[in-house]
């Protein structure tokens, strides 16, 4: 950690004076402010589900202490901030990546261990190999050799094991197999209805259209993907061409953001022969 703390220092530039460890008496305002955090923002003791949606709102609730005035220069906490503000550096163009980086074996499967008890995906082109892997305090990235990743995990913790997939990743192990669709995490994911409609299909028909899914999640994302295909089993015409054309109105502009889009054109496409919509 303490070589992740001279990265921090020297991507934004600032040195730093070090106090005796266990002397708090070396350091009374920071204890007291700690102190002052505890019995206001921290008592009752919260139950905390989800850390990052907890840190959102704990930070909109300390924006709004800032309103309050200092106990000491007799001015408000935000009015003084911005004039700290004025006197600090300029940040740097990219943000510092708190994260740790490791080389990991995966097993036949293409998952990988962190922390000893937590399983995670990469992809089945990936089964056997080794993969660096980007650790943060929230994410858990495999890394393509280009750094870009393959996926991303929220990071798990405690003393269970547990796996994490990325149902993405299992889209090309399926148009190997198809056969394990009605097994898949895949399955379980997606919304009931394009599931329902999925289970009807023969093996031919399945294969041909999760390798339409995969196609769209490569051009336009996985939500988007699973998005369109959902439209059009709404719509009784679960094809690869409305797939691809609802796909591709989706990830247009909005009509409100660029009025001078025509999305009619997608609509036209998905009429039926004489023109009459099912």
């Amino acid at each position: 950690m303490a070589d992740l703390f001279l990265r921090f220092m020297a991507h934004y530039g600032f040195e730093v004076t070090f106090c005796n460890p266990y002397a708090g008496h070396e350091k009374g305002n920071v204890e007291n402010k700690v102190g002052y955090f505890r019995r206001n923002f921290f008592v009752p003791l919260p139950t905390v589900p989800d850390m990052q949606a907890f840190n959102e709102e704990l930070l909109g609730r300390c924006e709004v202490d800032w309103q309050r005035e200092h106990y000491k220069k007799s001015a408000p906490i935000h009015l003084l901030f911005e004039d700290d503000k004025n006197a600090l550096l300029y940040l740097p163009r990219h943000p510092f990546a708190a994260c740790r980086y490791a080389r990991v074996k995966t097993d036949g499967y293409g998952k990988f261990s962190i922390d000893g008890k937590h399983f995670y995906s990469s992809s089945p082109e990936w089964a056997g190999r080794e993969v660096t892997v980007r650790i943060g305090a929230h994410t858990v990235e495999p890394l393509l050799p280009s750094g870009d990743p393959i996926t991303v995990h929220l990071r798990l913790f405690g003393k269970q094991r547990t796996d994490s997939v990325d149902v993405r990743t299992t889209l090309s192990r399926l148009l190997q197999n198809p056969g394990a669709w009605r097994n898949s995490q895949l399955r379980k994911a997606i919304p009931k209805l394009l599931r329902e409609e999925l289970d009807k299909l023969e093996r031919a028909e399945l294969k041909e259209t999760l390798a339409t899914m995969e196609q769209l999640s490569g051009r336009y994302g996985f939500d988007t993907a699973l998005q369109a295909m959902e439209e059009a089993t709404k719509l009784g015409r679960l094809t690869s061409a409305n797939s691809v054309v609802l796909a591709a109105r989706l990830a247009s502009f909005e009509p409100e953001e660029s009025p001078s889009v025509d999305l009619s054109v997608y609509d036209r496409m998905l009429e039926p022969a004489g023109g009459v919509k099912t």
